[in-house]
């Protein structure tokens, strides 16, 4: 079985709902997420495993990203899971003429402190039985 590792940040993102501009709608996002969802989905399961590797709060938006990743089928065994920490945020806000602008609060987010926390040794061990690791110039410039 091949093993490939994903590792970087899953935001959750807020955007202005363009029906009720008084609302915001709430998802996530992240760029090495959605490579780990795709290289799932494109990959047998039976012949690929695909791990997702970063930090999270232990705080109820953290359970759900979580939940939602086990749910595509990424392994999560790689998580380390801080109390003092919330994942980052963004807003996304969108002008008449369709231009997005993008609005982050990440300094403190738990994905900064994947390498600085108790389970970084144990992550880095487990990354070195790994096939594939993927990391973004994101990811590199928020550890």
């Amino acid at each position: 079985m091949k093993r490939i590792a994903c590792i970087g940040e899953c935001m959750i993102e807020l955007w202005q709902d363009r029906q009720h501009s008084d609302r915001m709608r709430r998802t996530f996002g992240g760029d090495t997420l959605n490579t780990a969802v795709y290289a799932r989905r494109c990959l047998s399961a039976a012949d690929t495993l695909v791990s997702y590797v970063t930090a999270l709060g232990t705080d109820p938006f953290s359970a759900e990203l979580l939940q939602a990743w086990q749910a595509e089928g990424l392994d999560t065994a790689l998580v380390a899971r801080l109390p003092d920490h919330l994942p980052g945020l963004y807003i996304i806000r969108t002008d008449v003429d369709g231009e997005r602008t993008f609005y982050y609060w990440r300094q403190q987010a738990a994905a900064r402190m994947l390498f600085s926390c108790d389970d970084t040794q144990r992550i880095e061990q487990a990354l070195q039985d790994y096939d594939f690791v993927y990391l973004s110039g994101i990811t590199l410039a928020i550890l």
